[in-house]
């Protein structure tokens, strides 16, 4: 059997970095399954030396790729609810092409060093790309709809889409998941509470959690554009996360999407509940849509203090200007240069991987894997630059 032996300036393997003080040799096959990381003396002869770092294929957590064609049609800074109005409003415009925007936008991905997916789907339209892409894709078929007395029709809608996507990529890929807190009504919550993984934008603004608290705030604004009644709804006196994660009580893997406007004790609260009911729970964060949309970021800082799993995504092209853990990863870093890049660089491939269900086949250069080898080259010691890239090997 045929091997590879590659050696860069420095390699992060999922978990650690190794530099030129303690190298490090990658072996792989040519399929790119992981044979070995072994010292320079164990790897023997023909070694190929590159210049840069390598490290696992990046894991995007959260991305729409059926919205790709709306690349530019939304205007920066419009915040949350505003943004909200115009992806329903505006959602048939942009390029005329849906199925080409989101193959160009599976293709940006692959190019960026990007190996799997998360992805969001309304419709079936993105199954085609999916199907024949090099990416993996898990697949949240969202269900929204706020109106308890709607729950049933909604529920079976989505099934639908469900149904279509799981019988040509597998059952184990697709799952049915609550949209977000803002859209989705006790009833679905209840329906959707089945053991597995789990995708829910969560406190997405700040907004979110005032209309929990007190039914009031920039989020009514939304609901009389759709026209909704809302005689039925009670504020529950709580943040949004502190009373819709009650309601998920079955063993769930629960990625929780943006989190721009969790605080402290939303946090502890979260943890805690998990502990308890034995779930795992990951926090994917944006920053290049939140930037985009609402010029804010997600609170690192809490997030780290805690000890939480962290992800990175990228959203969709309505919401950022391109596909690319890497530019997530160099976005947080101008904003929080104290994170350590190989913390970072976890949360793109150890924790994505895990977070999807894929720890044992991405996320870390270790024996059996195939988890992509990228090249990052353009590093500034440990800082991301403009002029950074990143090539996919394997």
């Amino acid at each position: 059997m045929a091997y590879r032996k590659i050696q860069g300036d420095q390699l992060f393997d999922g978990v650690k970095m190794f530099d030129q003080e303690d190298p490090r040799i990658l072996i792989y096959q040519d399929s790119g399954e992981i044979e070995a990381i072994l010292p320079p003396q164990e790897a023997g002869e023909g070694v190929q030396k590159v210049e840069g770092l390598l490290c696992p294929g990046f894991i995007n957590t959260h991305c729409h790729l059926e919205l790709s064609h709306m690349a530019g049609v939304i205007p920066e800074g419009t915040g949350m609810v505003e943004f909200l109005i115009q992806v329903m409003t505006r959602r048939d415009e942009g390029a005329s092409d849906h199925l080409l925007a989101a193959r160009l936008a599976d293709q940006q991905m692959s190019e960026g060093g990007i190996v799997a997916v998360g992805d969001i789907s309304n419709l079936i339209s993105s199954l085609p790309i999916k199907a024949g892409s090099l990416l993996h894709y898990h697949t949240f078929v969202e269900v929204a709809g706020f109106v308890p007395s709607g729950a049933e029709a909604r529920l079976g809608q989505a099934r639908q889409v469900y149904k279509g996507m799981s019988m040509v990529l597998g059952a184990g890929q697709v799952n049915l998941v609550p949209h977000a807190p803002y859209s989705v009504s006790k009833p679905l919550f209840d329906a959707l509470d089945v053991p597995g993984l789990t995708s829910i934008h969560n406190q997405e603004s700040q907004a979110e959690n005032v209309f929990y608290q007190t039914k009031e705030g920039d989020f009514l604004k939304l609901y009389n554009t759709l026209g909704l009644n809302l005689d039925f709804y009670t504020p529950y006196g709580k943040s949004s996360l502190q009373t819709w994660l009650p309601w998920m009580k079955q063993p769930h893997k629960l990625l929780l999407v943006h989190n721009v406007a969790s605080a402290a004790e939303d946090i502890d609260f979260a943890l805690g509940l998990a502990q308890e009911r034995a779930q795992q729970l990951f926090w994917c964060l944006c920053p290049g849509a939140n930037q985009y949309i609402q010029q804010t970021m997600p609170p690192l800082a809490l997030f780290r203090e805690k000890g939480c799993q962290i992800t990175l995504g990228t959203d969709s092209l309505a919401s950022n200007h391109q596909l690319s853990i890497l530019s997530e990863m160099q976005l947080l870093q101008e904003h929080f240069p104290e994170v350590p890049l190989a913390e970072m660089l976890g949360w793109a491939t150890r924790n994505g991987a895990s977070a999807l269900n894929l720890e044992h086949t991405y996320g870390r250069f270790a024996k059996g894997f195939q988890p992509g080898i990228l090249l990052v080259s353009g590093l500034e010691g440990e800082k991301i630059r403009g002029n950074t890239q990143v090539k996919r090997l394997v």
